[in-house]
């Protein structure tokens, strides 16, 4: 667990620098008795960058910048559904993603393969607040899930290694994590979250920096920007990072 103990200090590391604001910022834990939730549906134009293992061709990174991402994309779907009561709560976030990219050798001279991917990424933490208002931190623990099924099909151009190669697998890590809200005026806040966890054969890490508009008590508008990356120890797909801005809309109920 060398990949987790050192996810963990780097996130208590970034806990103990929020904790080390002003003790103006220190005023304990929400109260409330109620449950509160949000659900947020999204749009992250992600650019991917994923390592495959195909022996010995050449180009074995398959890359997606994130202006053509819309062109490569056959489906998606992505939203969070957030639960809060006083200072406990606890969120999943789903997304799935359908791509479709090509890859040429040699520019085209000795043909090329056509890769597909199908990736779901689920997680579930849950938080505590240590510190509310004016800047929230919130300390998470969960488990995040990923599911990544590749084909690529290789070109019959290279001399007899026209074939097809599929690889399914999942894997779950277990995360630590934490996130600090603050407000900025009486419509706007910033967000800041790093996760990393551990799942023996597999690691994975992520960040995002944000902001939020509250249009109406109970919409919000969000844009931002994240940075996931995920590698496995076996399988087709070694390794896979992905970064891009995001677009949603919070509704409270």
């Amino acid at each position: 667990m060398k990949h987790f103990a050192s996810a963990a200090a780097a996130v208590s590391g970034c806990a103990a620098a929020l904790a080390g604001l002003p003790a103006a910022a220190q005023t304990g834990p929400a109260t409330g008795d109620a449950w509160q939730f949000e659900f947020v549906p999204y749009l992250w134009l992600a650019g991917i960058r994923s390592d495959l293992k195909l022996g010995p061709l050449p180009g074995n990174t398959v890359s997606v910048n994130a202006s053509s991402i819309l062109q490569a994309l056959d489906f998606g779907a992505m939203g969070t559904l957030e639960a809060r009561k006083g200072a406990w709560g606890g969120l999943l976030d789903v997304q799935y993603v359908k791509l479709g990219v090509g890859n040429q050798l040699a520019g085209g001279l000795l043909g090329g393969y056509d890769v597909k991917f199908e990736q779901t990424i689920a997680t579930l933490a849950g938080f505590y607040r240590v510190v509310e208002g004016p800047v929230a931190i919130d300390l998470l623990g969960g488990v995040r899930y990923v599911d990544a099924r590749t084909r690529v099909d290789i070109a019959p151009s290279l001399r007899g290694l026209g074939r097809r190669i599929e690889d399914s697998a999942g894997s779950t890590d277990a995360l630590l994590g934490v996130r600090a809200i603050v407000p900025v005026g009486d419509k706007w806040s910033l967000l800041a979250h790093l996760d990393a966890g551990d799942g023996g054969s597999s690691s994975s890490w992520q960040a995002i920096a944000g902001a939020s508009y509250q249009y109406s008590p109970t919409t919000a508008l969000k844009v931002g920007y994240r940075y996931l990356s995920y590698k496995r120890d076996d399988g087709l797909l070694e390794k896979a990072a992905m970064g891009g801005f995001y677009f949603g809309a919070g509704f409270k109920f």
